[in-house]
């Protein structure tokens, strides 16, 4: 190359170069500036937001630091993301109830859309609403909400129970048995049976379950970064939850398979054969009844309705541990209204507002979805004279509801009195705590949860007195935040009582 075409190549790069700089210091200062009236909130770093400032720490309390700097409705930047966060009962309302059109979909993830090819009932739009229509109405054939799924749940508890006595009341970490019990009673509805607590594909399945809440976070570098999937090796654990994703599959669509197989059209047995059935009137090709959707909505059922209560069940026990006057006098009012001559049944529910009362406060201080399920605007929405960004992220911010002192005095303390009157009935406040999240993506399995926790709750009270592992250790009452919130891992003595 000559002086020439060298001075000239010279002056090409350095050029090109400086535009590359230009256009880097357009994108970065865009980055950093918030569009005309988004909700307010912190300026943030270019490219990577708002990162820094949740990373390593208590994203609730961070949370709860911007409400009060920047009002009910705030946004933030994480990454390519935003994200707006909805607090306090009366925005939530708003949002999420009487504007459920606008704020009911769902963020768009390759999850979603490359492993469970837009099925199920976490997807969004038409497809979503039938889905969700479709499994309700099939779940409360079987019993969901009613008492005819009460024999099912109390075969489970009985064999619950009977596991825990085998340990002789000696320390031991519930987790595992009771995410088991809790599993077996979506086995029963789904697939028609429930598994033995040894049974090592059951384990298996029950450890994929638990591996996947562990991996996924609120904020994830993924979330914020989806380009990091692409990126060689598996630093963020993306090829590892595919591979989880997928077994789960492969294990509900081999149940699937077996039903077809079995499939007597005029006997449903469970909520697989119910799809079944609607597949061979409409055809695979109606993608509301084809195999991908009977998978993966079953997989979301799962999800729905095993961890959570499981985690439930271990802080209901963790705040008994706390608590021990608070243990005793649920006792007697089971030992009053029941006995010790049979299992407590729903029908002894009414008769209990104590235990109801402190099964509310379970909820509202365990708070194990304080952040309930991201949402999405699949539009620009006008909300409160601000405009949230169409592809925002919105978060309810339940927490905001469940730690206000306006509604809960005194937030940070465990008190199931405050939920009841000086007649000893129930006083209305419970109704403020919404701890399955509200409006259309309200839990589908509530009502199957609540009943869990009453029937689980009142038996093992009835048979056992809770002690902490060491007399003079009472176990933490920290807790780890993934999708859910949950106790750490703690081991307790369940006694048998004479």
């Amino acid at each position: 190359m000559d002086i020439v075409g060298f001075s000239s190549f010279l002056s090409f790069n350095t050029v090109t170069v400086a535009i590359a700089v230009v256009l880097l210091i357009l994108v970065v200062s865009r980055s950093l500036q918030n569009p005309a009236n988004v909700p307010p909130g912190p300026t943030g770093y270019p490219i990577i937001g708002c990162l820094p400032l949740i990373r390593n720490r208590n994203i609730l309390e961070v949370f709860r630091e911007l409400r009060k700097q920047y009002g009910d409705v705030f946004s933030l930047k994480l990454g390519l993301n935003r994200m707006v966060v909805v607090n306090g009962s009366e925005a939530l309302r708003e949002a999420f109830v009487k504007r459920a059109d606008e704020f009911s979909d769902r963020p768009a993830s390759f999850i979603i859309r490359d492993i469970f090819k837009n099925r199920g009932i976490g997807t969004s739009g038409e497809h979503w609403k039938h889905t969700r229509t479709f499994s309700l109405s099939t779940l409360r054939n079987f019993g969901f909400g009613r008492r005819s799924l009460e024999s099912r749940i109390q075969e489970e508890v009985t064999s619950y129970l009977d596991a825990i006595e085998k340990l002789n009341g000696k320390p031991h970490d519930l987790k595992d048995l009771t995410v088991q019990a809790i599993s077996n009673n979506i086995c029963s509805i789904t697939f028609g049976n429930r598994f033995e607590y040894t049974d090592e594909e059951f384990k298996r399945l029950i450890s994929l379950f638990a591996e996947n809440f562990r991996l996924n976070t609120v904020g994830g570098s993924t979330r914020s970064f989806p380009w990091l999937r692409h990126l060689p090796g598996n630093y963020f654990n993306v090829q590892k939850q595919v591979k989880i994703f997928k077994e789960i599959i492969g294990f509900v669509a081999e149940r699937v398979s077996e039903h077809r197989i079995s499939l007597d059209e005029n006997s449903e047995r469970d909520f697989i054969d119910a799809f079944l059935i609607q597949q061979k009137k409409r055809g695979q090709d109606d993608p509301l009844f084809d195999d991908m959707n009977i998978t993966v909505t079953v997989m979301n059922l799962f999800v729905a309705g095993t961890d959570t209560t499981a985690t439930m069940i271990r802080w209901a026990i963790l705040y008994l541990i706390h608590n021990k006057p608070i243990q005793d006098k649920l006792r007697q009012e089971i030992m009053t209204v029941v006995g010790t001559s049979r299992l407590p049944s729903l029908a002894d529910k009414t008769d209990m507002p104590y235990y109801e009362a402190f099964i509310t406060e379970v909820l509202r201080v365990g708070n194990i979805a304080p952040l309930s399920v991201p949402h999405a605007a699949k539009k620009d929405i006008q909300f409160r004279d601000m405009v949230i960004p169409k592809r925002s992220i919105i978060l309810p911010n339940l927490d905001s509801v469940m730690s206000d002192p306006e509604l809960f005095e005194d937030p940070d303390e465990f008190r199931p009195e405050r939920f009841l009157g000086q007649d000893g009935k129930l006083n209305g406040k419970e109704k403020n705590v919404i701890a399955f999240s509200l409006g259309r993506r309200v839990c589908l399995g509530e009502s199957l949860a609540r009943m869990e926790l009453f029937l689980f709750m009142t038996s093992l009270l009835q048979r056992f007195e809770f002690l902490p592992e060491s007399p003079n250790k009472l176990p933490s009452l920290d807790s780890t935040l993934g999708l859910a919130r949950a106790a750490k891992d703690y081991s307790c003595r369940a006694v048998k009582l004479q």
